[in-house]
């Protein structure tokens, strides 16, 4: 099985054949996203239910009826496990290449049988019974390939490569970043979110702070309609050299005017207060009996 084009064709499920919950979109996108990390897309696989909870941030509850619905839905099929001994199994119906129109799906089926039939998930939809059929397809064989479509851009870059990418910086996205990264890529062409992925990846983001970080980034380019790689680079350049302009610039200094009297040339004028003839007099008659005072002093000790 095709991964990409496997992803292709649940998105056309879910815009013209199937309303999807977002808990349904999150738990089979983790399952389809496992199956295709561990090269299990064309094989039945086991994955803890507490695996699952963590992933897709579903309860208990809410992964039972999520789970029920994609298999009633006939996008994958399920085999119950038991408690502490082995989780359940799981196989991802293959999408593509089948005529359009709901899956063929047992309306039967539910968690408690055991008639999910996982050595039928690798036939087309639409034939009957049979052995179990293996599909390995090769990308380049598939005239599909040639079409157009957003989960590949011009310049190469895939939806998976984007999540490898973020994968590398800050491990693989959880519950909350998912769905995000998701939308992005509804929104924008799988290049533009991997350039800010490696934007953020140069400004060393830590894992704690980079979905913050990369919606600032998203939003303020969606703001101002960049749209695509070339948009978003220069938008880039644009600001890192305003960013070192800012931190370039260096505040004025206020320019320092000395006071008249120190400047060059300038000679000190002292103020003085002269005194009227009178005030002279008066205190040089002060000095005059102050000396006289001091002066019995000085016999008395000699």
């Amino acid at each position: 099985m095709d991964y990409f084009k496997q992803r292709r064709a649940y998105r056309n499920f879910k815009m013209y054949e199937a309303s999807v919950s977002n808990g349904q979109n999150n738990l089979y996108r983790e399952l389809l996203d496992y199956a295709n990390d561990e090269g299990k897309l064309d094989v039945q696989f086991r994955m803890k239910n507490s695996a699952l909870l963590s992933l897709t941030g579903l309860s208990e509850p809410g992964l039972d009826k999520a789970r029920n619905s994609l298999v009633q839905l006939g996008l994958i099929k399920y085999i119950k496990g038991k408690k502490n001994v082995k989780p359940p199994e799981y196989r991802v119906v293959k999408l593509y290449g089948r005529p359009t129109g709901y899956p063929t799906s047992n309306p039967t089926t539910n968690e408690k049988s055991g008639s999910t039939g996982l050595d039928e998930v690798g036939q087309p939809v639409g034939q009957g019974g049979g052995q179990p059929v293996g599909h390995k397809e090769l990308t380049g064989t598939d005239l599909d390939l040639t079409g157009t479509d957003h989960d590949e851009d011009d310049a190469g870059v895939t939806r998976g490569d984007v999540i490898d990418k973020w994968t590398s910086l800050w491990g693989f996205p959880n519950a909350i970043a998912r769905p995000e990264i998701d939308e992005w890529l509804d929104a924008l062409p799988a290049d533009v979110v991997a350039f800010a992925i490696q934007i953020a990846g140069e400004h060393t983001v830590k894992a704690a702070g980079s979905l913050n970080y990369m919606r600032a980034v998203i939003e303020g380019w969606q703001k101002r309609d960049i749209s695509t790689l070339d948009q978003a680079k220069k938008a880039a350049k644009e600001q890192d050299q305003r960013v070192k302009s800012e931190r370039g610039a260096k505040p004025a200094r206020a320019k320092e005017t000395l006071p008249g009297w120190a400047q060059s040339g300038a000679t000190p004028t002292a103020t003085r207060t002269e005194l009227t003839p009178e005030q002279q007099a008066e205190i040089n008659a002060r000095i005059a009996r102050l000396q006289q005072n001091r002066e019995p002093e000085q016999e008395a000790t000699t």
